[in-house]
């Protein structure tokens, strides 16, 4: 991958993903409100496997902007601190770039800087390959 473009995916358009920034100490990704993501008709709170989903997607951008290659995931853990509502940002950043796996931690807030969701992601190093 020679650019984080979230737009290759027709998964991640579906979810709205806008790239904010990119670079080598890691991507931020947001996701707008979208009322098909829902966990309950008439409620706020988004379907847990969206801030999954999220958390996945940002963690193995941060790695492919790091290491100028894809970066399929191996192994994904996501903690859900609180019911995330509306519109979130993931950050995500490399904690350990290797020749075959990289790890990345994200963090997911809602529109008030509150912390909803935590993850940490292994990911394939393709470009070593």
């Amino acid at each position: 991958m020679k650019t984080a473009d979230l737009q290759i995916s027709p998964f991640q358009k579906l979810l709205g993903l806008e790239l904010v920034r990119a670079g080598d100490d890691g991507v931020t990704i947001r996701m707008p409100p979208n009322p098909d993501l829902l966990r309950i008709d008439g409620s706020l709170q988004l379907h847990g496997g969206v801030l999954s989903a999220l958390i996945d997607i940002a963690g193995s951008y941060a790695v492919e902007v790091a290491v100028g290659g894809d970066a399929p995931t191996i192994d994904l853990r996501v903690d859900y601190l609180k019911p995330a509502e509306r519109e979130l940002v993931a950050t995500a950043w490399v904690v350990k770039r290797g020749q075959k796996l990289c790890l990345a931690d994200v963090e997911v807030r809602d529109a008030r800087q509150k912390l909803v969701a935590v993850g940490r992601g292994l990911y394939a190093n393709t470009k070593s390959e």
